[in-house]
């Protein structure tokens, strides 16, 4: 049964502002999705502009991996339009999105687990060729100079993990080689679903501090989906609220943990700042 929190939120779907940011990166436009009798996303508009860290958040079953699903090509939509850069792409494939300068991490790791971090790493700068295409030690560059992968893992201290297998590896571990994977060619927009899910308190606090500096000092734009408000809410900028495959709210972070709506249908009255 639809919440009336997501009930009133049909009268005013389309939004009134924008994130912060320069031009358009990703625009989604009165997108809708079904599954049989169950609509996921009910005519979801929703803008990411350069240079904006934008959170999605919303309870279990809010529609937020539908929507990506929807954005990187592995999902149809039903009505709507997706635009990445002014360019419509919903009828693109995930690989031609991939292209353009879409990267995304999922919540189940998507990386060959059979295969080394090293490995994995190749593949992602080589723009996902086949591994038997690529293989190469990791320290051996075409420039002889450090790229961006064997920066972010320096960063990360993941150094000692390159000639592990993936399947070798904790899931955290995974998730932070997965990141290092996707923003390891400087994507346009980077979508992070839920990436600190199976990390330990250590790892989400390098993983925010990375976030943070990739966002600063990079200027990469991050569309996230996380769970753990301390994460998202100290990270991002604008928040959007998903809510029975509705946009319920959108704004600051400090504003939308204060909204009313927000905290009936998923934070809480804990969540809110006395």
């Amino acid at each position: 049964m639809i919440s009336s929190t997501a009930t009133a939120a049909r009268r005013g779907q389309r939004p009134q502002r924008l994130p912060p940011g320069r031009g358009r990166v990703l625009d989604v436009i009165d997108v809708s999705v079904s599954f049989g009798a169950v609509k996921a996303l009910d005519r979801v508009t929703l803008t990411v502009r350069d240079g904006a860290f934008v959170g999605l958040i919303g309870p279990n079953g809010a529609g937020k991996t539908t929507f990506f699903n929807v954005i990187s090509g592995f999902a149809a939509t039903h009505s709507g339009r997706v635009r990445l850069a002014g360019r419509r792409i919903d009828t693109w494939s995930p690989a031609q999105r991939a292209r353009a300068g879409l990267a995304r991490t999922f919540q189940n790791i998507g990386l060959d687990k059979q295969a080394t971090v090293a490995d994995n790493l190749q593949v992602a700068r080589e723009g996902g060729r086949l591994l038997a295409e690529v293989r190469h030690t990791f320290s051996h560059h075409r420039d002889g100079a450090p790229d961006r992968a064997e920066e972010l893992v320096h960063r990360l201290g993941l150094t000692d993990t390159l000639h592990e297998r993936v399947d070798e590896l904790s899931i955290g571990t995974a998730k932070l080689v997965e990141l290092v994977c996707a923003l390891s060619r400087r994507p346009r927009l980077l979508l992070l679903d839920e990436p600190a899910s199976g990390l330990g308190a250590p790892e989400r606090i390098r993983l925010g501090a990375l976030l943070r500096d990739v966002h600063r000092r990079d200027g990469t734009t991050i569309l996230m989906i996380e769970h753990d408000m301390s994460l998202a809410m100290s990270t991002v900028e604008y928040v959007y609220v998903l809510d029975f495959g509705v946009l319920l709210a959108q704004g600051p972070p400090d504003e939308v943990q204060q909204d009313p709506r927000v905290i009936e249908a998923y934070l809480g009255k804990a969540a809110v700042p006395a």
